[in-house]
């Protein structure tokens, strides 16, 4: 299934770029190789310095999340937008952690998990692991810089 997802993944970054013929002018190899690896009866898969070139012009890591997941992992970006301010981000992710472990201690109530719990479970996750990119970046910013983050009285950690 693994195989599958990457074709599915390196079918979508093609289309993002607007198609076959956009794609090949971006990457190393032609139309009937960028189809290959985009149709789940052919053998070949994308390989990485295609996947990047596509990725990186699509603007998304679609194809290296599938090899990603296909290999058990996820991808998490360096570089996060977000307000960096630290009390907002420690209250959202205080928030959104204490949404996950309510969902979570609820689903247990019966003593089994279900499929739809779990789900429920994973929809607070996302959120929750959101915010707690959010707050790494901005101590990793505050790492990177050499200096403190200056939060002042006026700047509350309400989010």
């Amino acid at each position: 299934m693994s195989v599958a997802a990457i074709k599915t993944a390196t079918k979508k970054a093609i289309q993002h770029l607007g198609g076959i013929d956009a794609a090949a002018t971006i990457s190393r190899v032609g139309r009937s190789q960028l189809s290959d690896y985009g149709n789940r009866n052919s053998p070949q898969v994308v390989p990485v310095d295609v996947a990047l070139d596509l990725d990186t012009s699509a603007q998304e890591p679609l194809i290296l999340a599938a090899m990603a997941h296909a290999e058990g992992f996820r991808l998490v970006p360096v570089k996060i937008s977000g307000s960096g301010h630290i009390p907002k981000e420690l209250a959202k992710f205080s928030r959104f952690s204490s949404e996950v472990l309510q969902e979570g201690i609820e689903s247990l109530e019966d003593g089994r998990v279900d499929v739809a719990e779990a789900r429920a479970i994973l929809e607070h996750l996302h959120p929750s692991r959101q915010a707690m990119d959010r707050l790494e970046s901005a101590l990793h910013k505050i790492i990177a810089e050499g200096k403190p983050h200056i939060v002042s009285a006026g700047q509350s950690g309400a989010a």
